[in-house]
């Protein structure tokens, strides 16, 4: 959930902070827990070296594999083109420049068009028209987090922030009924126009005869609420003025900060099951975020690439139309 993924910016800055603070014997008060704090201080304390060893920000470039799904001309959509030659439209020659336009519908779409088009005509049907009720689910994971450069420490700082993450087996089922506004408000959009922010799309029929689509989404840089291409495609989404007010107001001891903290989206997958009338079975969104602070400065203390790797799952299952 969204007010989880703001916890863990909040809570890498927090750790930051109280190893510098230990390294310069400065007493700061924060706003997390006694209990959080007593475990982030011990470690601190064993970690004396921590603030220099800033070398293992490379492995931020190895966490988002978004090179999966190179496949955008699945051979499977080839077979398409021979279910639009029905012999009833031959009988009609005057019609031709209309079927040409409703070619999709007749089978299987192919490319990157076609399939968004097809989705987003789904999508509609829930998120706009009411049509349809579901139930949601949302979690997430964290890992490559460099805060110290030191392994055992980091690997500690990730054990703790993820008490702050909600994981799959915690994570609660949301039932948005048919017909009920959270139906509507739960769902994710998609009302992209420039399809050029869809890298890749495929879509073959399984063998129930439904449609399996796979689309991936061009990187972002930490969206902002106004102009985000990915947030008129896709649920979830931490914009850059969440990041801000949560600065702001629970790690308010930050200093120079100005844009400096990305949260890259980095290949968005959508993967969804729908019928050949329009209809979902299922739909799985999947975030792989980088999050990365280039540069901050708290107190004296100087923050310079500290990242770490972490990956949102949103499901919609149980489909009642």
């Amino acid at each position: 959930m969204k007010k989880n993924i703001v916890r863990i910016i909040s809570l890498a800055l927090t750790v930051i902070m109280v190893l510098a603070a230990s390294a310069c014997a400065i007493n700061v008060t924060v706003s997390y827990d006694s209990a959080t704090l007593d475990k982030l201080e011990s470690i601190a304390a064993n970690a004396q070296p921590a603030a220099p060893a800033t070398t293992a920000a490379p492995a931020t470039t190895a966490a988002p594999a978004t090179t999966a799904a190179p496949a955008t001309t699945a051979p499977a959509d080839t077979t398409a083109p021979a279910d639009t030659t029905a012999p009833a439209d031959t009988t009609a020659p005057a019609d031709a420049p209309a079927d040409t336009t409703a070619a999709p519908s007749a089978g299987i779409p192919t490319g990157v068009d076609q399939i968004a088009d097809f989705y987003k005509a789904a999508v509609k049907r829930v998120k706009e028209d009411g049509e349809a009720g579901y139930i949601k689910r949302e979690w997430q994971t964290i890992s490559n987090l460099n805060v110290t450069g030191i392994g055992m420490v980091d690997d500690k700082i990730t054990e703790i922030v993820g008490g702050y993450m909600t994981t799959e087996d915690e994570c609660e089922s949301q039932d948005s009924p048919k017909g009920d506004d959270s139906a509507k408000n739960r769902f994710a959009p998609f009302t992209l126009t420039d399809y050029s922010k869809i890298v890749s799309a495929e879509c073959t029929q399984n063998a129930n005869g439904n449609y399996d689509i796979h689309m991936v989404m061009a990187d972002e840089d930490t969206p902002k609420k106004e102009g985000s291409f990915l947030g008129e495609a896709v649920c979830s989404l931490l914009y850059w003025e969440d990041i801000a007010t949560e600065i702001e107001t629970n790690v308010s001891i930050v200093k120079e900060y100005d844009g400096n903290v990305h949260v890259w989206y980095k290949g968005y997958e959508i993967n969804a099951e729908i019928s050949p009338d329009g209809k979902f079975v299922s739909m799985d969104q999947t975030a792989h975020v980088d999050i990365q602070i280039d540069h901050a400065k708290i107190l004296i203390a100087s923050l310079d690439n500290k990242s770490a790797h972490m990956e949102n799952y949103v499901t919609f299952r149980d489909f009642v139309y």
